[in-house]
């Protein structure tokens, strides 16, 4: 229901020159539950978020008081726990389940809130990404150096598979003078890939390709699907421009990159391919294209439980010319 109304909203803005009025008073707005869980095998603890969502001019059910959460794995009940102030891992507020998952573990979902129909959902953890070998080697571009990644993995032909990728950048100053050593910083930032000579990510068609409309990944987490390479062993090739770093007489820029690979739960994979439809729909905003709407697997509410499977790299040192 929040999204018809998001929807009636930005058709107001979109249309100004309509001159049929109606009341929103009229829009059958009700509030459900939101619920945000991520599983995957990253570490032990996984973060929970749930809230209610708002209703234009604060109508709809009125519900006081704190959510009831049930978190099952493999049909065993877990604790959860609360934290109230931001711990640098979690945010504020947020409540969270501390044990190590693993692939194909199942975990179940129920939330609810007083007058609010409960609200539930499920997801397993994928196996793990069928990596056999990365590389991160220097190449010749069009523009210059830039920096290829190579991951070279098997497809299972037994089932559906969703993957993804991101790559994080670090970038570390250090100077040679004791007094200077306060200075040193470590900056960390994903990387912006190109996509363009890879057959794996859609190539842009239609108005897309005409008006030469950009296709963006939430996050810089690039995901795709096995309907081209179902069964097969497959390297996929991924770039980004080359950052040689900085040295002088009083400082040194140390780069090295992280590779983050992902196995997905189709419920995730849907949810952020919804993500970057929205993000990427340019067209909708003039009345060209439909509006797009977030993908939701939560029963009686809206959000996303969705699994998934990830490797991490040891940070890579940069390649050298």
């Amino acid at each position: 229901m929040t999204y018809r109304l998001l929807f009636i909203a930005l058709l107001i803005s979109v249309l100004p020159s309509c001159t049929h009025e109606f009341s929103l008073n009229e829009v059958d707005a009700e509030r459900k539950i939101v619920l945000f869980c991520m599983p995957s095998t990253l570490g032990d603890t996984t973060l929970i978020q749930v809230a209610r969502s708002r209703v234009i001019h604060n109508q709809g059910t009125n519900t006081d008081g704190k959510p009831f959460l049930v978190f099952r794995l493999n049909g065993e009940e877990k604790e959860i726990h609360y934290t109230e102030v931001f711990t640098g891992l979690l945010p504020a507020r947020s409540y969270y389940v501390v044990e190590k998952l693993k692939e194909n573990d199942k975990i179940n979902m129920e939330v609810s809130y007083p007058n609010l129909p409960v609200a539930k959902s499920q997801t397993v953890i994928p196996q793990a990404f069928p990596l056999d070998k990365s590389e991160v080697v220097l190449t010749d571009g069009e523009y210059g150096k830039k920096i290829q990644f190579r991951i070279a993995f098997t497809d299972s032909a037994e089932a559906e598979d969703y993957y993804g990728m991101r790559v994080i950048k670090k970038t570390s100053t250090a100077f040679f003078q004791p007094e200077n050593s306060d200075s040193d910083t470590i900056k960390y930032t994903s990387v912006d890939l190109n996509l363009d000579n890879e057959p794996l990510f859609s190539e842009k068609t239609g108005f897309d390709d005409i008006f030469d409309i950009s296709k963006e990944y939430y996050r810089n987490l690039y995901i795709w699907d096995d309907s081209k390479i179902n069964g097969k062993s497959y390297t996929l090739k991924v770039d980004t421009y080359y950052d040689a770093g900085y040295e002088d007489e009083e400082q040194k820029e140390n780069i090295e990159f992280k590779i983050y690979l992902y196995k997905l739960s189709k419920e995730m994979y849907t949810y952020l391919k919804s993500l970057n439809r929205i993000n990427n729909n340019d067209l909708g905003g003039y009345g060209l294209a439909p509006i797009r709407s977030h993908y939701t697997n939560v029963e009686n509410g809206i959000g996303l439980l969705g699994g998934c499977n990830v490797y991490e790299s040891e940070w890579i040192s940069n390649p050298k010319e």
